[in-house]
This record gives structure tokens, C-alpha cells and sequence, in this order.
């Protein structure tokens, strides 16, 4: 597995750097890429010879702060990491530049950490918005103020649709895991419908039988971000794991009515999101 991981420096950009530490600790030969966009303009009375030489420089400094600065947050914790890079790019645009350089390095995830209240909540509108709706690379969103803990319990959310080929995607994470998983899944045509019964009856081969389903009326007088919140509350898992169809889909649909400000305990649960 290889992880890139953003920062800017900031105490709210440790918990993507402590998470991504600990994941690394649970999965072996994980390599992570620490990685900072930085703005850098020439001046106009600078020429090109000259800011170049600076440029270099300055990315030769910067590099090294940031080697510096991610071994004084995780200390101890670099010994289980197989792998690890620093990496500065002076950019203009820093999610593109966030989405390329993961392409660049080949890494399987995009480490974020999300600021303000967390992940959920105020997740439109930022840096993490934009990777989710159009990098190719799964997003890993860690709220900023989160504690990072062995991960045990994995929730994936989903509206059963390509079911097995999620299920698929989700397996390539967890697969040097050793985690609980359970599926979620509110049934608009009901728990006993034939529809629902035969989509859920993937679960019973053999290579899903560690994950369980669990399968919820559809309670119209809760929205989704109710249940789901209360759902979460109860149980309490260390990641949460979405599908999103880019540009328009579940995870808009999901995150972005009124009542996703409601949703405030989720807003401390690291969540995986997938591009369907």
C-alpha cells in the first residue's frame, strides 16, 4: 500500500500524518509519500537564472523542514513505517497538484486531513470537496482534531448498487487488515423485498464471510443523516467507507442537504471515499 499524505505544516493537518503513521503500523510494506504544495511566485524584478537557483534552494530548505517536522510528530511510530518520502512542489493550484503528484508517485490513497468541525460537516467547499469529486484515487479524510487508534471496526455505507465490485475495491483495502466489517444498507423497497433479499444474498459466499450486512427499513420520518448518525453513535467505527459517483451521487446526495449539518457525530470518524 502506498499513501500519499498532505500537510501544510499546521496542527490541523497532524491527524492525516498520525493516521497514515498508524495504518502503516497495521499494514505491513506500507509506504507513505509526505507531501506539501507550496506557492512560490517569481518576483518581477527577479530573472529567471536567479529565481531558479533560489527556487532550488528553497525546495532543498523546505524539503527538509518537512522531514523534520513529520519526524517530531510521530517520533516513535516512524520505526513501523517500511517506506517513506518527502516531497515539496511549488504549485498555483493545490488540489491538482495534490491529485497529480499522487498519480506521479503511484500511490493507492490521498491522506487529508479536514478541517473546521470535521470530515462531514463542513466537507463542501474544501480542499477534501474538490479531491472527492475528481481525483481517481481514493480519499482518505481524517478529521482535524481526530486521535488516531488501531482501526477494528470498518462501516461501509452503501446503496447496493455494483455491490460486488465495491465490495471488490473495499477488499483491496482491507486485505492486510484485520478489522470488523460491516455493510450498511437502508432498503427503499424494503427489508423483504425480492430485489433487496437477492442483492444481500452475495454475503452468504464464501469470500464475504467475514463481513456482515446489516439491512434497515427505510424510516421516512428520520432522514438518512439521522439514521445514519445514530446508527454511528451505537456503533462506533474507526472508518467509515462511501462510494461516490463524481460530480452528482450518493455521497452528494448523502452530505449535502440542510441536514447534513445535524451530523455532528460523524464528524469525528475518518472516512475512506471511493470514486464509483
Amino acid at each position: 500500500m502506498k499513501i500519499l499524505v498532505t500537510t501544510d505544516f499546521s496542527d490541523n493537518s497532524k491527524s492525516a500524518v498520525l493516521f497514515a503513521a498508524s495504518l502503516a503500523k497495521q499494514v505491513p510494506e506500507t509506504a507513505l509519500v509526505f507531501y506539501s504544495a507550496v506557492s512560490l511566485l517569481q518576483p518581477e524584478t527577479w530573472n529567471l537564472s536567479f529565481y531558479q537557483e533560489y527556487e532550488k534552494e528553497e525546495k532543498k530548505r523546505l524539503t527538509a523542514s518537512l522531514e523534520k517536522w513529520v519526524k517530531s510528530v510521530l517520533g516513535s511510530q516512524l520505526k513501523y513505517i517500511s517506506s517513506c518520502k518527502y516531497l515539496i512542489e511549488f504549485v498555483q493550484g493545490t488540489e491538482q497538484a495534490i491529485i497529480q503528484a499522487a498519480l506521479k508517485n503511484k500511490c493507492h490513497y490521498i491522506c487529508i486531513a479536514s478541517n473546521g468541525a470535521g470530515v462531514l460537516r463542513k466537507l463542501m467547499g474544501t480542499h477534501t470537496a474538490y479531491l472527492v469529486n475528481h481525483s481517481s484515487i481514493p480519499v482518505l479524510a481524517i478529521p482535524s482534531h481526530y486521535k488516531s487508534t488501531p482501526l477494528q471496526n470498518i462501516l461501509y455505507v452503501s446503496d447496493f448498487e455494483n455491490l460486488s465490485g465495491e465490495l471488490k475495491k473495499l477488499g483491496t483495502f482491507t486485505g492486510s487488515l484485520k478489522v470488523n466489517t460491516k455493510v450498511l444498507h437502508y432498503a427503499r423497497m424494503g427489508v423483504n423485498h425480492p430485489e433487496t433479499k437477492k442483492k444481500a444474498a452475495l454475503f452468504a459466499q464464501e469470500k464475504y464471510q467475514d463481513i456482515q450486512p446489516v439491512i434497515l427499513p427505510t424510516n421516512l420520518e428520520y432522514s438518512l443523516i439521522e439514521r445514519l448518525t445514530k446508527f454511528i453513535k451505537k456503533e462506533k467505527p474507526g472508518l467509515i467507507v462511501l462510494f461516490t459517483k463524481q460530480k452528482k451521487g450518493f455521497f452528494e446526495k448523502l452530505f449535502l442537504p440542510s441536514k447534513a449539518a445535524e451530523l455532528t457525530y460523524s464528524t469525528k470518524v475518518p472516512t475512506l471515499i471511493f470514486p464509483k
